[in-house]
């Protein structure tokens, strides 16, 4: 299966893995998504949500495409109806990729109301999406699509999706925790605070782990660098905040 990429497209995934660690928000890490997939995998339009479960249905909020975006008319776009099999993805405890293809035959599909009233008007067909789980925890749904006319996602477009799948799923996660932990209005006063000070985005990342009340142990881990790294970076973030340890650069922050 690895034989269908050539090389360049290799380099090219590595380097969208890259960018993606970098986003340090939400709609930066699904804009950048959208933007850099479209290179390998030619697509009509695109959107991402975030996925929760309340009492045992699927919430999508936060939509993110590339089209103009209307809250309600998204979220109807992908909940209103009944979608064959979805839940069995959405409501798994690992993160998959799937076709609508494969789960109901074409000739079948548009047979449907859902296609009629749902996917139809938006001109979309073909579709092709992550479901992003971590350990049992629903993060997000990735969409991509089609028009009827153009050919249906390849095996090799699943396999790509399948390559992205896991660092996208360590990225959501990370930025679900960091929105648990510090809060929507804290992180933001956190954004703020660092671009003040000049703060690069990984320093910033390093302020939000200490934040957190993360050890160092955990922030190598988590950002997957050595201690000399992450001491070297610290260093960095003293000189620019003007403070002498995690407590005061705590305070700060806070």
């Amino acid at each position: 299966m690895s034989s269908m990429l050539f090389d360049h497209e290799w380099q090219f995934l590595v380097q969208m893995t890259t960018r993606i660690y970098y986003c340090g928000t939400y709609a930066e890490t699904c804009n950048t998504y959208l933007q850099q997939i479209r290179t390998v995998i030619p697509y009509r339009s695109g959107v991402i949500f975030q996925a929760g479960r309340d009492n045992g249905q699927v919430v999508l909020t936060n939509p993110i495409s590339t089209e103009e975006i209307n809250d309600k008319h998204d979220h109807d776009f992908f909940i209103e109806g009944r979608y064959p099999h979805w839940d069995e993805f959405i409501m798994s405890p690992y993160s998959s990729v799937f076709r609508q293809s494969d789960i109901i035959p074409p000739g079948k599909w548009e047979k449907t109301r859902v296609y009629r009233d749902v996917w139809q008007p938006k001109e979309a067909y073909w579709g092709l999406f992550i479901s992003l789980v971590h350990k049992d925890v629903s993060l997000a749904i990735l969409g991509i699509l089609r028009e009827k006319g153009d050919n249906d996602f390849h095996t090799r477009d699943i396999f790509i999706l399948n390559t992205l799948k896991d660092p996208l799923e360590r990225k959501f996660y990370s930025l679900l925790e960091d929105q648990r932990l510090l809060g929507r209005s804290g992180a933001e006063k956190l954004l703020k605070t660092a671009a003040s000070h000049s703060l690069t985005k990984r320093e910033t990342e390093i302020v939000s782990l200490v934040c957190a009340g993360k050890s160092g142990e955990e922030m190598c881990q988590s950002l997957y660098i050595t201690h000399a790294t992450l001491s070297k970076h610290l260093s960095n973030i003293y000189a620019k905040t003007k403070v002498k340890n995690r407590t005061q650069l705590f305070a700060l922050f806070q």
